[in-house]
């Protein structure tokens, strides 16, 4: 075969459009081409990034063999599944009946920089007369371009000019393989155990056909015989080379219907879904909290979920901190000193009443310094995780730490998103050092020297302005972080469906199977490359009022909604509430009982929806360069800039030019209105006119929207099956703010 061709494009287009096995055209939108893996750019990663990259790869694996085998779970007398249908061969262990992540030397993680292709398919038809032609292999096209000259007409009814294009029909399969047109099929041999080409001929024995393309549907175009005109057949049929192999004897007419392939166009999405993860990227800085998710560290874990959602914590006894250094070289020091504390405080405690009056001050000095060794010690023990408090979590809690890797994906996990969050606090939201008059993360209503007018004046008065807009928004805090560090990595592909399942294909559920990219040679070896892109951009951080969060949620009616205990946050309830959530959330319920987490989520994805729709439109951001991060448990989300180029600043001009216009349209009751009208409404108020988003903007692939829960609509979510409206959670605060006024002006 030809050496295939070289293209620079951006990494993030690199790294999904023009990922390896997706077709393409360039500018003009002339010649097809199949895009090659290639080895990019080496990277220097830090240890946790590859474990978390190796992870989230391990975990999406896991479950998408897992949905893709129980695709037909509920109908017994449909043909058996097997694993090779689900996952690329190098995807399944030495049995090849269950899913194993090829180890770290065999995957070769590099940075996009170029990506090789080829041109594809190699059929072309003649405009003027339908002769068809075809090559296997780019060599055998040069060897025969002469063929497909305009002056060259093949057809033997017709003399003239010929006027030659590529063909933009391919067939495409779930088994993710595809097949340039032919006239014939792949086929199992019974005889020779193994699948076979067989080309189709004339019964009067010409071997040249024209493809009919006269119907509209693609699926309805034939070959007829260019000597005859006879028909092939009503229809074109291809059959998945891949699929034959993989049940081969088991081969049966009940199972036709698994290896038909269908006729798409290349452009056509279908013809091609990348498989990317995306994860925030502390490299080695957050690595304090983040070990806690760890097997085996659910105690830290605990302790963690109890202090940042105000869980009752048994307090520590000296038996507590004795067991806890006992037999630990590491901490004999440690212990010495706390024990020395402890009777320091007992001494002084028992002479405390016989202390004269002129000494009484500096004597409980002393003692308050004792107190403090002695709490700067559990402290210190706390922060290297050699003493775990005693904590009483509720059960459903303690549940779902002890399932939360079987029932959450990553991106969905609220105990990884909580540690997340508390990381990114400590390392971007709470800083407050200055670098040439900017922090790290600016509030809007407390802005640095670098957002802020230059008149103390305007300034003081914008702060004001945007607390007000905010309190209307049912916003507690909202900011600028100037870089949000993401890594992106793509490492496979599958086509006609981008989930583990292609629903009601010909009357069955199909397993989609999910390929990994083809491998490269890699220092005399051969690895299959993960590309991945870091970046560091602008983003735009919310938060959400607690309490009134929880008083929009009291008025849902949702039968498990939760009560918190003196002292415990909206988080503790939602943590134990929360529900299971796969990466492609294919079992969302639709019921007349719907989960109040859901229905939280809905919430923040929907609100984060509508500020990438406003900061679109005020910014000149195209809604396909925003992206999107959310932390259930503490009622935030982040919407951030999703560019390899060079940040220029969008969104903190942004604020500078029209923060607060942008906030006033937010409120306007045309941001949450419909083009689709009652038709979007009744559907569960989410369609590509008002909320949904690009699938590359999306973190939960448009699922889990609603228009309802922001403004009272007159409708509800898809997955409230009850009957009437639901008050939206701004009308909530309206109500509020208003009860409020009235309780105020009746002296309450």
């Amino acid at each position: 075969m030809a050496k295939a061709k070289i293209m620079n494009r951006s990494r993030n287009q690199l790294a999904t459009a023009y990922a390896p096995e997706s077709f393409f055209t360039f500018e003009g939108g002339l010649g097809a081409c199949i895009a090659r893996s290639s080895v990019g750019e080496s990277l220097q990663l830090s240890e946790s990034t590859k474990d978390l990259i190796f992870e989230r790869m391990n975990e999406l694996g896991r479950a998408w063999f897992g949905a893709a085998m129980s695709a037909r779970d509920g109908d017994p007398n449909r043909p058996r599944i097997v694993p090779a249908q689900c996952l690329d061969q190098v995807l399944l262990d030495s049995t090849r009946t269950e899913f194993q992540l090829p180890g770290q030397d065999r995957i070769y993680l590099c940075r996009p920089s170029h990506m090789e292709y080829t041109p594809a398919p190699l059929t072309f038809v003649c405009r003027t007369c339908g002769i068809f032609r075809d090559y296997e292999t780019l060599s055998e096209l040069d060897r025969n371009l002469d063929r497909l000259s305009s002056a060259n007409c093949l057809n033997p009814k017709q003399v003239g000019r010929c006027d030659w294009e590529q063909l933009d029909v391919i067939f495409v399969h779930w088994s993710g393989h595809w097949e340039a047109a032919f006239p014939g099929q792949w086929h199992w041999s019974d005889r020779d155990n193994k699948v076979v080409k067989r080309r189709d001929s004339c019964v009067c024995g010409s071997q040249l056909f024209k493809l009919n393309r006269r119907s509209a549907g693609i699926g309805d175009w034939f070959f007829e015989c260019a000597e005859c005109d006879k028909p092939l057949s009503p229809k074109w049929l291809q059959n998945d080379r891949d699929t034959l192999r993989i049940l081969g004897p088991e081969m049966r007419p009940d199972r036709l219907t698994e290896v038909r392939m269908q006729a798409s166009p290349y452009r056509a999405s279908s013809a091609y879904y990348v498989k990317s993860d995306l994860f925030i990227d502390f490299k080695d800085g957050g690595q304090q909290l983040l070990l806690r998710l760890r097997p085996g560290r659910e105690d830290e874990l605990k302790d963690f979920v109890s202090k940042q959602y105000g869980f009752d914590v048994q307090p520590i006894s000296d038996e507590d901190v004795r067991n806890a250094c006992d037999g630990k070289s590491e901490c004999a020091r440690d212990l010495a000193d706390y024990l020395a504390a402890i009777n320091q405080i007992h001494v002084a405690e028992s002479q405390l009443v016989n202390v004269p009056e002129a000494f009484l001050s500096a004597f409980k000095g002393l003692l308050d310094q004792a107190y403090g060794n002695r709490g700067r010690i559990i402290d210190d023990l706390r922060q290297r995780r050699i003493l775990i408090p005693k904590v009483d979590l509720p059960v459903a809690v303690v549940s779902n730490i002890r399932d939360r890797q079987s029932k959450f994906a990553s991106k969905f996990d609220p105990f990884r998103l909580s540690i997340e969050h508390a990381t990114l606090r400590s390392s971007r939201l709470d800083v407050e050092n200055t670098t040439n008059g900017k922090r790290p993360y600016v509030s809007f209503t407390r802005l640095d020297e670098d957002l802020a007018p230059e008149d103390r004046e305007q300034t003081d008065q914008a702060q004001v302005n945007t607390r007000g807009l905010l309190d209307k928004l049912g916003i507690e805090d909202m900011g600028l972080i100037r870089e949000f560090d993401l890594c992106r990595f793509s490492f496979g592909y599958s086509r006609m469906e981008s989930s583990p399942i292609l629903r009601d294909k010909r009357g069955m559920d199909m397993p989609v199977r999910l390929n990994l990219f083809p491998p490269v040679r890699q220092n005399d070896s051969t690895k299959y490359p993960v590309y991945v892109v870091q970046q560091g951009n602008e983003a735009i951080y919310v938060r959400l009022n607690e309490e009134l969060v929880l008083s929009w949620m009291k008025e849902l009616g949702c039968q498990d909604m939760f009560s918190l205990n003196p002292g415990e946050r909206v988080g503790a309830g939602l943590l134990g509430a929360a529900q299971s959530m796969d990466p492609f959330l294919n079992k969302l319920p639709e019921t007349t009982n719907p989960p109040a987490y859901f229905y939280l989520y809905t919430l923040l994805h929907s609100y984060s929806h509508l500020l990438m729709k406003h900061l679109s439109e005020y910014s000149g951001l195209d809604l396909g360069s925003l992206g999107e991060y959310i932390f259930p448990a503490d009622l935030a989300f982040v919407v951030y800039r999703n560019g390899t180029t060079m940040d220029l600043g969008n969104l903190s001009a942004l604020w500078r030019n029209s923060g607060t216009a942008m906030l006033t349209a937010m409120l306007g009751s045309k941001a949450t209105l419909c083009g689709t009208g009652s038709l979007c409404t009744h559907r569960g108020a989410a369609c590509p006119d008002c909320i949904m988003m690009p699938e590359t903007a999306c973190i939960a692939g448009n699922k889990l929207l609603s228009r309802a829960v922001l403004r009272s609509i007159g409708g509800r979510p898809r997955l409230d099956k009850r009957v009437g409206p639901i008050s939206g959670y701004l009308d909530t605060i309206n109500c509020l703010e208003h009860a409020d006024v009235r309780a105020k002006a009746d002296g309450v």
